[in-house]
């Protein structure tokens, strides 16, 4: 039903939300006081499984963006736990109740936790991570080998510059928990870009042929995606050189290349 990730002072709880956009909802515990944050709530049954049988006592709700898949069950639970709902100050306009603003460098405590806030802009304005020791909660900004679409009051310039400026910055052992398990796909459209998808590599190729639909896929670091996110690698011309489609990336401005990449993922 969920998976846990145990650490010596916190467990965070992570599960693939039925019937969805392949969604992961996270709830992450402080194991002294068992105060927890819930991120984007989307499946209230399995959170509300996962409060009872660990005794949580739910502190905040954490939303990385406004979009409807995102924060569906703020209402349930700010209603049932008396807990406030932290977002970004872009979310005013967009949200029909009240809610605290969380900004750039902003520190939340939860329980014996510090929790930094990260404002990762471009999937939409309003959209801020999460980073507690070596895990980073990176909503859909960032996914495995891909990056948020900017479909829905995005901005792919202001994402370019997130990705380039501040995420390729971070550590390599920064481990992503994203809002969505979209890995396979991701792969496959990496495969569609070369000219031989065997290009790929054994590790991606062993990734895809043991995929399982009704399973989380495993988590991968900072490090994992610089070395296979081609949103990541679009600046590496030793990359560029096993694309099918090359000649449209000769363009030596890196935006440039990043946008049409993300317009070929969208296309995909």
């Amino acid at each position: 039903m969920y998976e846990t990730i145990v650490e010596d002072s916190f467990t965070i709880f992570r599960f693939l939300v039925k019937n969805s956009d392949r969604n992961i909802n996270y709830v992450l515990s402080c194991n002294t006081t068992k105060e927890c944050v819930i991120i984007d709530p989307l499946d209230k049954d399995v959170i509300e499984e996962i409060i009872k049988q660990y005794s949580l006592k739910p502190k905040y709700i954490f939303n990385t963006h406004a979009h409807p898949d995102h924060i569906k069950y703020n209402d349930f639970f700010i209603s049932k736990y008396k807990c406030p709902l932290l977002a970004h100050i872009d979310c005013q306009e967009l949200f029909e109740f009240e809610f605290e603003n969380v900004f750039e460098n902003d520190v939340i405590k939860v329980g014996n936790l510090n929790l930094k806030v990260l404002h990762t802009p471009g999937h939409c304005h309003e959209h801020i991570s999460l980073i507690l020791d070596r895990y980073f909660f990176c909503g859909d900004l960032i996914f495995n080998l891909g990056v948020g679409n900017v479909n829905f009051r995005g901005d792919v310039s202001m994402l370019f510059r997130t990705i380039t400026h501040k995420i390729k910055n971070l550590p390599d052992e920064l481990l992503l928990l994203p809002g969505h398990d979209y890995l396979k796909n991701n792969i496959t459209f990496l495969q569609s870009l070369y000219k031989d998808s065997s290009e790929i590599g054994s590790e991606l190729d062993g990734l895809l042929s043991s995929y399982d639909s009704n399973q989380l896929s495993p988590l991968f670091d900072i490090g994992f995606e610089k070395k296979n996110n081609p949103f990541l690698r679009i600046d590496e011309f030793s990359f560029l050189d096993f694309l099918e489609k090359k000649d449209l990336f000769k363009d030596e401005k890196m935006e440039f290349r990043f946008k049409l990449l993300r317009q070929l993922r969208d296309e995909h």
